[in-house]
């Protein structure tokens, strides 16, 4: 039985059990969930609203229904069941701009090399963690991306940081890369930020924008953000919110948040891949008192 099987056949046990009794709290929270499995936000904010209007007082519900309908988040999360935040623009890059960015790549594929990942206190090419190319940081690329992204990442910033309730925080540097996941290419769950890492330890926010051909040419490559452990594990708490890489579209996130991408799917083909700028925004925070 497929995934999506399996998705419909929990769905349909959910909803006989909805319709025999409405506020049915829990099975509005599984349902909810079921929907961010699958991608599918606007029936998991329904979801959540439902719970929300039979539970008033249910913190994790209020805190999903403000990061799916993209409002700032509540003050105070709640302490357990909390998902990864995260904010979604889907038309951040035009059509012009990201056929320039694919006629770049591909003329840059065989500047594209493994990417290495840290683990501990190494770092180095590890393809059961991270099997992920990157091209290499040569200082005209460099300089043509950065003058691509960055001015408009600064443009939006302010309000992912609102939205986020990041306000403490002073932004600095904007760090990025040039990535393509091919056939077989994946990254296994991680986090962003350590704070024992220099490299890493001012990572504030994660972001991701994503172009290809169009009409798509690959399957997989999906964001999974976890949600917070249960009483502030470091473990994965089970849920997800699934996104699919859509082209043009762009996904900020806290770079403390658990997240992996699922294997991509493609012919042998370079541009048949799943491309992506991405990076982190790193940030200092403000000091408060006298």
């Amino acid at each position: 039985m497929t995934r999506d099987e399996l998705f419909d056949r929990a769905e349909v046990a959910l909803r006989r059990m909805l319709a025999v009794e409405p506020r049915n709290a829990a099975a509005l929270a599984r349902l909810g969930d079921l929907a961010r499995r699958r991608g599918d936000f606007a029936a998991a904010l329904t979801a959540c609203r439902r719970l929300l209007a039979v539970a008033p007082a249910d913190a994790s519900a209020a805190w999903a229904v403000a990061v799916l309908g993209g409002d700032r988040l509540p003050e105070a999360p709640p302490p357990v069941g909390r998902i990864a935040p995260f904010v979604r623009m889907t038309d951040f890059l035009p059509s012009a701009l990201r056929d320039r960015l694919l006629r770049d790549v591909m003329a840059a594929s065989e500047r594209f090399a493994p990417g290495p990942v840290t683990v501990g206190a190494d770092a180095g090419i590890n393809f059961e963690v991270r099997n992920v190319l990157v091209l290499g940081k040569d200082k005209s690329t460099k300089r043509d991306v950065d003058s691509l992204f960055v001015p408009k990442l600064r443009a939006v910033l302010p309000e992912v940081q609102r939205r986020l309730r990041m306000e403490d925080f002073d932004m600095g540097r904007i760090e990025l890369q040039v990535t393509a996941l091919l056939n077989g290419c994946f990254y296994a769950a991680h986090r962003d930020y350590h704070p024992q890492r220099r490299k890493t330890r001012r990572r504030l926010i994660s972001w991701v924008c994503y172009f290809h051909r169009a009409p798509r040419s690959f399957t997989g490559g999906d964001l999974l953000l976890h949600d917070a452990a249960p009483r502030g594990g470091r473990g994965r708490a089970g849920a997800f919110s699934r996104i699919e890489p859509l082209c043009g579209s762009i996904v900020f996130f806290p770079s403390d948040c658990l997240h992996e991408v699922t294997p991509v799917a493609c012919g042998a083909e370079f541009g048949n891949g799943r491309f992506t700028v991405n990076g982190w925004v790193h940030g200092v925070r403000r000091r408060t008192g006298a």
